[in-house]
């Protein structure tokens, strides 16, 4: 990630998708941000399976299920300091934030360690949670978030969705589930998708 004092360094990191700004988008929207929270390097070693059902109503109103799957399948490092081993692989915890379109307004969730927090940020309303202290994902383990949300508008023949990925992340898989049409794909770059009802 770059940040310069200087506008025209900034502008060119921002040109070229460096900067992590938060992307303003006329439609669904999708971040993602996971934060490791543990003293190892285990999001090195972290798999992501990202799933959107998108039911939209007869009178266009748009609910989300949003269900992110994390596993670790690799096994734990021999973390032995004194023999000159690496300790990079251990218990995950994870502080995630996932931003939505600006008025989202969260049904329920579960996979959250702490009660979900919603507030407004960057232009967008976030969801944020914790796993980790109770229940680390742990080498060779698994995981799950599931959110299932509002959105903040209603949709009549065209869906649009702007998925921004997390910088320095692996391509996660993600699927879509839009009625009786399914996108499956690698996020390895900013993504928009359009779907005709």
């Amino acid at each position: 990630m770059l940040y310069f004092f200087d506008e025209k360094g900034q502008k060119a990191a921002e040109d070229f998708n460096a900067a992590g700004r938060i992307k303003e988008y006329d439609g669904d929207y999708l971040h993602i941000n996971d934060c490791n929270f543990a003293g190892a390097k285990s999001n090195m070693f972290i798999k992501e399976n990202i799933e959107q059902k998108i039911e939209v109503g007869s009178d266009g109103t748009v609910t989300k299920t949003l269900t992110i799957d994390y596993k670790n399948p690799e096994p734990a490092s021999d973390c032995n300091l004194e023999k000159g081993d690496l300790c990079l692989n251990g218990p995950y915890r994870n502080w995630f934030r996932i931003y939505v379109p600006q008025g989202s307004e969260l049904i329920e969730s579960s996979g959250s360690e702490v009660e979900m927090e919603t507030y407004d940020g960057l232009g967008k309303t976030v969801f944020e949670g914790f796993f980790g202290d109770t229940h680390p994902l742990r080498p060779l383990g698994s995981a799950k978030v599931v959110l299932k949300y509002k959105l903040p508008f209603k949709i009549e023949d065209e869906y649009r969705l702007f998925i921004q990925k997390q910088p320095g992340t692996d391509g996660y898989q993600y699927s879509l589930e839009f009625e009786d049409q399914t996108e499956e794909f690698e996020l390895t770059t900013d993504k928009e998708i359009r779907l005709r009802r």
